[in-house]
């Protein structure tokens, strides 16, 4: 399953803007075919300039639109650079040019961009928005005067602070237990023991961790639900408790966030702490990449033809990401004059 980070984009008003009202419908003619726009890096050479190469490296991409709904836009988009490889006993240089995914929520109103997190491709989603940015907002502050900007969307900050608003309310809490041997788990929940937090318990540590990894070998899910007898009850973030401090400590020293269910289905993901410089604190989503790449290549895993009801499946899969995601307008109209 990829990985993809919730991004959103943030239309910039600026100074006397042409057509603001028609922002969506620019962004969508910029992504209407593969050839409407090119993204790359670094100022052309001369020969380049001539050839009419608008950057010294260029990314590849290609778009797809979904036919349930052409507003959502689905993008490849492809880095490229040269490696290292033996070739009849020689050393000698490869382009490659891995790619990641790229989902842009042009519903009315709607403002996602769902990047994959691909570091075979790009060091980070961050950097992939940069490059969409870069180039958009050349041809949209050259055309039309305004410009944007595509942020991520991040976990709150701080499982208390969260708690605290919405304890009322809170129906289950969902401990994930993280993809790491046992070793590195034990390691973490020692060193986050110097930290000295009042919540801090691995007396139960051993068998969870025994309970966790016996759940991944059998091919399992394993995550902990915590919540009331009394399902009418909101669940309490007691730090007495020394099960719900082991819960604390396992999630905290593995830097895993926490899941808050309330009583109308939100499900709400936070870290127990705050820590500004962790950037896995980026909302992130699932999708099989292979349901994605059946939409471009019309084939499915096994190599078969794609069905039409196999192409709407795969689509439905994407707006039920995006749904989930779902961020709205929070344009920045600073100096409109109404």
């Amino acid at each position: 399953m990829a990985q993809f980070a919730d991004y959103y984009i943030r239309y910039k008003y600026d100074f006397a803007p042409y057509e603001w009202e028609n922002r969506q419908s620019h962004l969508a003619a910029l992504f209407a075919e593969d050839s409407t726009i090119v993204f790359g890096e670094g100022d052309p050479s001369e020969e380049q300039q001539q050839e009419g190469i608008p950057y010294a490296k260029v990314f590849n991409h290609r778009v797809y639109h979904l036919e349930i709904n052409p507003n959502i836009i689905l993008m490849q988009l492809a880095n490229s650079f040269d490696i290292s490889v033996e070739i009849h006993y020689e050393n000698a240089l490869t382009k490659n040019e891995p790619s990641c995914f790229v989902i842009i929520d042009n519903r009315e109103g709607l403002r996602t961009v769902a990047i994959q997190n691909r570091r075979k491709a790009f060091p980070a989603p961050k950097r992939v928005a940069e490059i969409l940015t870069e180039k958009l907002n050349r041809v949209l502050y050259g055309d039309y005067c305004y410009s944007l900007e595509i942020l991520p969307k991040y976990y709150p900050e701080d499982l208390f602070q969260a708690w605290g608003k919405l304890q009322n309310v809170t129906r289950d809490m969902l401990f994930n237990v993280p993809d790491m041997s046992r070793e590195e788990m034990l390691k973490r929940v020692a060193d986050f023991k110097k930290q000295g937090r009042d919540y801090f318990d691995d007396s139960l540590m051993p068998s969870l961790l025994s309970l966790a990894l016996a759940a991944k070998e059998g091919k399992y899910n394993q995550l902990f639900k915590v919540n009331n007898k009394d399902r009418h009850t909101a669940i309490y973030l007691d730090k007495s408790s020394v099960y719900m401090k082991n819960m604390l400590t396992l999630s905290q020293a593995t830097n895993t966030p926490v899941e808050l269910i309330t009583k109308d289905g939100t499900t709400y993901r936070c870290f127990v702490e705050s820590d500004e410089e962790n950037m896995d604190k980026i909302v992130h989503k699932q999708l099989d990449e292979k349901l994605l790449e059946m939409l471009f290549t019309g084939k499915k895993k096994d190599g078969e033809k794609a069905e039409h009801n196999d192409i709407l499946k795969a689509e439905t899969e994407i707006v039920e990401m995006l749904n989930a995601m779902k961020n709205t307008s929070v344009d920045a109209c600073e100096g409109k004059i109404e």
